[in-house]
């Protein structure tokens, strides 16, 4: 008797080709690559790149996007970046044979971009200040709920409307697990907000050469030295 079960060779496959791999991780800051951006970031030809994307195009992963003459990749499957952060702790940890990449792999265990929300040691010690304010609880189902003062917090000091963004398709805010500090961050539609709110406040800003690391400004400094009692040195 054979039964109706998920495929998951295609993610199998994925994880197995390290090009793959490069491309996805690429894609998690959330924002549009051409097909050179990413083949040069993944060192592979053109050709290969365009035959990876084909297949995440049609496995649902990716998306396209043409303005004028250029055609923009965008990650549009947040479980994709979820499952490659899952799979990160228990990674073997990549041999760092340059200076530039020491930095970069630093950089990016600081304060990082999870697909669309806030990683690394910033974005998880974000998530225990919220908690610890009580403006966030753990549950048991692997999720945060917002306090009634975590709604007043969002709403008063972020003019994010929590209630509003639980009513998204897709899940509202996930403990996702942080693959650099083996904590969780918070993920999920309020992690994405959260994260949308200081890049438009300035509160962050993306590392002009690795999109994926963030850099806090000294308004988001300010913020949160003001509003969660957090110190981060420059």
């Amino acid at each position: 008797m054979t039964q109706d079960l998920p495929d998951i060779t295609t993610i199998a496959k994925a994880l197995t080709v390290p090009a793959k791999v490069q491309l996805l991780d690429q894609l998690m800051d959330h924002r549009g690559h051409t097909l050179l951006e990413l083949a040069h970031a993944a060192n592979i030809e053109p050709q290969t790149a365009s035959y990876h994307l084909h297949e995440f195009l049609t496995a649902g992963w990716v998306r396209r996007e043409q303005q004028g003459r250029f055609h923009y990749f965008f990650l549009v499957n947040a479980d994709v970046a979820h499952l490659l952060e899952q799979f990160s702790p228990s990674a073997p940890q990549p041999q760092v044979k340059k200076l530039s990449q020491a930095c970069g792999t630093e950089q990016m265990r600081i304060f990082r971009s999870c697909y669309d929300h806030m990683a690394g040691h910033v974005g998880v010690a974000l998530t225990d200040a919220l908690v610890t304010a009580k403006y966030l609880q753990p549950d048991t189902q692997k999720a945060y709920m917002v306090t009634p003062t975590g709604h007043h917090f969002f709403q008063d000091a972020l003019a994010i409307d929590s209630t509003a963004v639980a009513k998204k398709k897709r899940q509202f805010a996930v403990q996702c697990l942080d693959w650099s500090e083996r904590r969780h961050h918070l993920g999920g539609a309020l992690g994405s907000a959260l994260l949308q709110t200081f890049e438009t406040r300035n509160y962050v800003e993306r590392d002009p050469q690795r999109k994926r690391v963030l850099l806090l400004t000294d308004d988001g400094r300010t913020f949160l030295h003001q509003q969660l009692d957090m110190d981060f040195t420059s």
